[in-house]
């Protein structure tokens, strides 16, 4: 089988890193793969050092028209069995390539559809699609209300990591030498991700901790650079709580065990979460999780390892410190995440399940 995976994304986020993880694994199992991509992209520079084929498809902005003579190209030159769309930018363009292609390929590709992020769009031309996946029920859901008469052809898989080993005992001493925070003291919380979920509410959630805990730290890992923080930094510096945060550009990928071993816990302030790899790798590294009750991260944490939140600032630091008080409580929830992800996302169980759906698209049996 071979799949070509359509993006033009220029970053390399949660989305992204999951069809990295995923194209090792189908490699693995005998399946030939390759990207079109956007030219001269941080992806695409992350791909060329994964050592994962890329075609070059996407052009500059304007230029659409050349996007899809050159995707039609790849198609009709690759022979793909399946072209497995990622952004939905690029819905309409893929499926104009593929018809443009079709005199040239000795079968016609099938088409899926990959959302891997919540949208109130419709998108009627989806039912000419041969496949429709989510990446978590919320994300389901939010096609399903745009697009009521495709209901019955979306699927789900959840996302899956490759697990690290597992935590240490020195993980849950409060007092630990730190790995990526060097300097920082109990307590440490964090949240990764991009900086627009929501990290502005860490403020009057930080302001109501810095109470109870005068040496709290609330870590801000993601963003491009520095710059990326101008605007959260103007409203920490007008709360005077400049010396609670650490704002840390996005890091390595190959970081990130470390900084979850530093966190003592990890939160979320974001309400329309797709799924949230991060949180995964939170649970994975016996770091409990506290967020919102709300978007497709819950399907991850309430099986457990985590708190689930209700409300807004004041019901997240309520939660944030029964676990920092209560150290048997938190360490039962770090026990308890990394079963879960052991058990249920692994990268190995999530690859497998993408295999068993691209076989049944290409026979003819998945609608």
């Amino acid at each position: 089988m071979k799949i070509l995976f359509v993006t033009n994304a220029r970053l390399c986020n949660g989305a992204e890193e999951h069809l990295i993880d995923l194209s090792h694994s189908l490699i693995k199992a005998g399946v030939s793969v390759l990207f079109a991509i956007r030219e001269n992209s941080p992806f695409a520079d992350r791909l060329i050092k994964e050592q994962l084929p890329i075609a070059n498809c996407f052009a500059a902005k304007g230029k659409k028209i050349r996007s899809v003579i050159t995707l039609a190209s790849i198609i009709s030159s690759e022979q793909p069995d399946v072209v497995s769309v990622n952004r939905e930018h690029n819905i309409y363009l893929s499926y104009l390539a593929a018809t443009l292609s079709a005199p040239f390929c000795s079968k016609r590709p099938k088409l899926v559809m990959v959302f891997h992020t919540p949208t109130g769009r419709r998108y009627p031309i989806l039912g000419r699609f041969d496949g429709i996946l989510a990446t978590s029920r919320f994300t389901a859901n939010g096609f399903v209300n745009a697009n009521p008469k495709l209901s019955g052809r979306i699927s789900v898989i959840h996302y899956g990591i490759h697990l690290p080993s597992p935590p240490v005992e020195s993980k849950s001493i409060p007092e630990r030498k730190r790995r990526f925070f060097k300097n920082s003291t109990y307590p440490l919380i964090g949240m990764v991700g991009e900086l627009w979920k929501n990290q502005a509410e860490l403020i009057p959630i930080t302001r109501i901790l810095a109470k109870d805990f005068p040496t709290l730290t609330v870590a801000i890992v993601g963003g491009e650079e520095e710059s990326s923080f101008s605007e959260l930094k103007k409203h920490i510096v007008a709360s005077g709580l400049e010396k609670h945060f650490a704002l840390i550009p996005r890091v390595p990928r190959r970081v990130i065990p470390d900084i979850f071993y530093d966190f003592d816990l990890s939160v979320s302030t974001h309400r329309n979460e797709g799924f949230g790899i991060v949180h995964i790798e939170s649970l994975a590294a016996g770091t409990p999780v506290v967020a919102y009750n709300a978007g497709g991260l819950v399907e991850i944490l309430e099986k457990g390892g985590s708190i689930l939140v209700d409300g807004g600032a004041e019901n997240m630091a309520q939660a944030i410190t029964v676990l920092l008080t209560n150290t048997d409580k938190k360490q039962h929830l770090a026990a308890e995440g990394r079963l879960i992800v052991e058990s249920e996302f692994s990268i190995d169980i999530m690859s497998k399940r993408h295999l068993d759906y691209y076989h049944k698209v290409v026979d003819g049996s998945e609608i």
